[in-house]
C-alpha cells in the first residue's frame, strides 16, 4: 500500500511595501553570554586565603592540607582564595578543578594525586600513618575548632574576619552564628558536653606524641622528604601558630591568656614549632 505524498504548503510572496516583515537584518546584534565562567588554563585549587598578615598559606586547616601537600608532590597548580565555599561541589572548601573539566573535592582531590603517580610514597609505615592522622584529625582538630570558633575573643578577632570579612554586615554576622552553631553540633557529636579542659588535655597529649615521634627529625618518620603525614602536621601546627595574640586593650588578660591556649601548648614542643617554620620557609614563603 503506498503511502499518501504529504501536500506540500504554499509559498507567499509579500508585496514590496511589506518587505520589511522578513527582518532580514535582525538581530541587529549579537551580545556575548553573560556571566559565562572563564576556562582556566592551569589546574586550580580554591581554598579560603590569605592567612594572617596576608600569608600566602591558607588559614584553614583541609585547605592547607590539600595546598601544601600539592607542593610536597611537585603539582603545579594554580592558587585561588576563593572563601566561597558555595561554590564547590561539597559545599566545602577546598575544591579542585583540573583543565580537563574535572571539579574535585575532600578525598577525590588525594586520589587525582595518587592516580597521576605524584603522591610521596609511605610504603611500610602507612598504617602506622593513618594511625596519626586519625589521633590528630580528631583530638587536635577538636581543639582548633574549639579554640577559632568557641573562644570568645579567637571568633570576634580571628574567625569571624577571616572566614566572613568578604561578606558585608549584617549577613557577615548571621553567617559567623550559623557556623558557630554548626561547630557547636560537631564537636558534641562524639561527647555529652563540651569541657574545655578536656579538649585541650586530649590536645596536649596529642602533640606529646608528635613531638615524641618527630624528635630531632626534619620530617616524620626519618623520611628525606614530606608526605601526607607531614602534610597533615604541618596544617594543624601552622593554623595554630599563624594566629596573632589578640590585643584588644579592652580584653582582660586572663580571656587573652584563654584564647592563647592551643598556641602556648604548642609551644612547649620546640622541635614542633621549629618544623612547622621550616617546611614553611621551604615551600610557602
Amino acid at each position: 500500500m503506498s503511502e499518501t505524498p504529504t501536500p506540500r504548503l504554499p509559498t507567499l510572496e509579500l508585496p514590496p511595501f511589506l518587505e520589511f516583515l522578513k527582518l532580514k537584518s535582525l538581530p541587529l546584534k549579537v551580545y556575548p553570554p553573560v556571566n559565562q565562567p572563564k576556562r582556566i588554563t592551569n589546574d586550580t585549587l580554591y581554598i579560603y586565603g590569605p592567612g594572617p598578615r596576608d600569608s600566602a598559606a591558607s588559614f584553614d586547616v583541609d585547605c592547607l592540607i590539600a595546598q601544601i601537600y600539592m607542593r610536597f608532590c611537585g603539582v603545579d597548580v594554580a592558587i585561588v582564595n576563593s572563601n566561597e565555599p558555595k561554590a564547590s561541589p561539597s559545599g566545602q572548601l577546598p575544591y579542585f578543578a583540573t583543565v580537563t573539566g574535572q571539579v574535585l573535592a575532600g578525598d577525590q582531590i588525594e586520589q587525582w594525586i595518587k592516580d597521576n603517580n605524584k603522591d610521596v610514597l609511605l610504603d611500610q609505615l602507612k598504617d602506622e600513618a593513618i594511625a596519626f592522622m586519625a589521633m590528630l584529625k580528631s583530638k587536635l582538630h577538636a581543639a582548633w575548632l574549639f579554640s577559632m570558633w568557641l573562644e570568645p575573643l579567637n571568633y570576634s578577632e580571628h574567625a569571624l574576619p577571616l572566614y566572613f570579612g568578604h561578606v558585608p554586615a549584617p549577613v557577615n554576622s548571621i553567617l559567623g552564628r550559623a557556623k558557630k552553631d554548626h561547630v557547636t553540633q560537631q564537636l558534641l557529636t562524639d561527647r555529652d558536653v563540651l569541657s574545655r579542659e578536656e579538649i585541650y588535655a586530649d590536645a596536649g597529649q596529642v602533640l606529646e606524641a608528635l613531638s615524641v615521634k618527630l624528635g630531632e627529625n626534619t620530617y616524620f618518620f626519618g623520611k628525606s622528604e614530606p608526605t601526607l603525614m607531614d602534610a597533615v602536621v604541618f596544617a594543624y601546627l601552622h593554623c595554630i601558630l599563624s594566629v596573632p595574640p589578640v590585643k584588644r586593650p579592652d580584653a582582660a588578660r586572663e580571656e587573652k591568656n584563654r584564647a592563647n591556649t592551643l598556641a602556648t601548648l604548642v609551644h612547649k614542643h620546640e622541635n614542633l614549632v621549629q618544623y612547622a617554620k621550616h617546611i614553611f620557609r621551604e615551600y610557602l614563603k
